[in-house]
């Protein structure tokens, strides 16, 4: 008997330290399925933009070295429906970051605080503008649109409670609001969203005149 309850709790023991790991890596938000980040090179004090986006490939050196870090190197992102730092995607939104890195010189004093999210789950939007909110980052691209208004009244209304952040939005030239064409989140006509014409003197600004450009039409 003595020896029965001696093996009880040493399975016991090996339960909890396992299940205290497993508790410890969550915590972390270590997955197996996304890669590590590639270490930060050196790029002084940036401004962060916040961009919401269906993810991408971030070992790609040329969109890590443009990504918002934490004074450790860590990058400072965020994936809402995997709830984890890591906002991967093999394909998703890879061409996208890959060309808004290249509009920047290398010494612009700008970094691309990514946030991933779901543009089929309205409350992903509005969890994407929150996670935003506890950041330094003050301006919000959003790259992705739709024709679906009632899609997006979730993300209008985190838009007006998060005041203080300011929405680049999809400006879609091809589909112009006067052609009868209804886009959103552009036609949703929020308080705090400007045209990159409003941010001339913003370092930021080769990013929102290249948003500026994206067609939106379906081929």
């Amino acid at each position: 008997m003595t020896k029965l309850l001696s093996l009880f709790f040493r399975i016991r023991r090996a339960v909890r330290f396992a299940l205290g790991i497993a508790l410890l890596l969550a915590a972390s938000g270590a997955s197996a399925a996304d890669p590590k980040v590639p270490p930060a090179v050196e790029s002084g004090n940036r401004v962060p933009i916040a961009i919401l986006t269906a993810g991408f490939d971030y070992t790609r050196p040329e969109i890590a070295a443009r990504l918002a870090r934490d004074g450790e190197g860590e990058i400072i992102a965020w994936d809402v429906m995997g709830e984890d730092r890591f906002p991967f995607d093999a394909s998703g939104d890879t061409e996208l970051m890959t060309a808004l890195a290249a509009q920047l010189p290398e010494a612009a004093p700008v970094s691309l605080l990514a946030v991933k999210v779901d543009v089929r789950d309205p409350v992903s939007l509005a969890k994407g503008l929150a996670f935003v909110a506890r950041t330094p980052a003050r301006t919000v691209m959003v790259p992705m649109w739709s024709d679906n208004q009632a899609a997006w009244e979730v993300f209008a209304q985190a838009a007006r409670h998060f005041s203080q952040l300011r929405l680049i939005v999809r400006a879609c030239p091809d589909l112009p609001a006067e052609s009868g064409a209804a886009v959103y989140p552009r036609d949703l006509k929020l308080a705090q969203m400007t045209g990159g014409a409003d941010a001339a003197a913003d370092p930021a600004r080769p990013l929102f005149a290249y948003l500026e450009t994206l067609a939106c039409r379906r081929p």
